[in-house]
């Protein structure tokens, strides 16, 4: 086996062909959906995006991400004013994302010492609406960047109208999200390749899709308590919701990654593994596979535990499914991942990497 330096082996990835694998088989039966309310989120998403990053590099990023689309696809049937939190929840993670590790917009990811103290003002601005006792006050008057700004009016939506156990569940995702950020970023830096599965840990955190799922009760204006937030199947789909779109979302933005190049990425890491690209997309897919079964077994014994919640619970359980079916409408829907032409994912679609 050819030895590869930490990053030059992505490149060989360059001008390959990648079959994707057959993804509308595990999710066929999921919920599917769109708002009525996108082309009016979109707007109103827009124009509050350009007052608060102005023209320029940064607001043609995001705005070319299309935030409302992916909270209208996530979230079809929640009502206006929570799907237009949905849309500045992804919106500021998107921000936040591309002002840490953007190299179009960005030294920061080269920067330790600057990154650290980036996470760390976002830590404080987290505690400042999700602590046991928000201190609003401090935040409004804080100096703070405009990436910081866009989680303001999500923290206060928070802070006052969600339970200690919601917003804790949410302080505990939103802290995992930027350990494993620097993880991987010291990771990227040390050009030290992960295992499998010390990357599967790690993505785990970086997708911040758990922080999602956590905003899934408030969304759909469900409330599941304590008990069943913590019961053990009901950890089992939100974990396996997380892993899905995680490695899904791998799966579509690996021409992205090739940009700069990254490595963190499950195909890349099982592509160093096996030296062949499509073995590494078949093994992605059956990852894939695996988790959409522990994710619907799980869902099955959590209904059956809690009977006297299963409208609930099932409500967010679609919510999750949804989730999963959402990100791949919206990965297809946007330049981001350069999937132009991309319309059915039946295991008979190829693209060059």
């Amino acid at each position: 086996m050819v030895k590869l330096g930490p990053h030059d082996y992505v490149q060989t990835l360059r001008g390959q062909t990648l079959r994707f694998p057959n993804l509308d088989l595990p999710l066929k039966d999921w919920p599917k959906g769109m708002s009525p309310h996108y082309e009016d989120l979109r707007m109103v998403q827009h124009l509050e995006l350009r007052k608060l990053v102005g023209d320029g590099k940064a607001y043609d990023v995001c705005a070319s991400t299309d935030c409302p689309y992916l909270a209208a696809a996530w979230f079809p049937n929640a009502d206006w004013e929570r799907l237009r939190l949905a849309s500045q929840i992804i919106t500021f993670l998107y921000l936040w994302d591309d002002a840490i590790d953007n190299p179009h917009l960005t030294d920061m990811f080269h920067d330790v010492g600057a990154s650290k103290n980036f996470r760390q003002e976002t830590r404080n601005q987290f505690n400042r609406y999700l602590a046991d006792t928000p201190a609003l006050e401090e935040a409004t008057c804080a100096r703070l960047s405009p990436t910081l700004q866009s989680f303001v009016p999500v923290g206060e939506a928070f802070a006052f109208r969600m339970t200690k156990g919601q917003r804790k569940q949410i302080l505990d995702e939103l802290n995992k999200y930027l350990d494993a950020c620097e993880f991987e970023q010291l990771s990227e830096l040390s050009g030290q390749v992960p295992t499998m599965d010390e990357y599967l840990r790690r993505r785990m955190g970086t997708s911040c899709v758990g922080f999602i799922i956590a905003c899934i009760e408030y969304i759909l204006d469900i409330d599941l308590g304590d008990t069943i937030r913590n019961d053990e199947y009901v950890k089992v789909v939100f974990d396996e919701t997380v892993f899905n779109i995680s490695i899904i979302n791998d799966l579509l933005s690996l021409k992205r990654e090739l940009r700069y190049p990254f490595y963190n990425n499950a195909v890349a890491v099982l592509y160093h593994q096996y030296q062949d690209l499509q073995m590494a997309v078949d093994e992605t897919h059956r990852i894939i596979l695996r988790s959409t079964e522990k994710l619907e077994d799980a869902a099955k014994l959590a209904l059956q535990r809690y009977p006297e919640r299963h409208e609930e619970l099932a409500t967010w359980i679609q919510g999750c499914k949804n989730l999963c079916t959402g990100n791949v409408a919206w990965s297809l829907h946007i330049a981001r991942y350069a999937l132009a032409g991309v319309k059915l994912l039946d295991g008979t679609t190829e693209i060059t990497v």
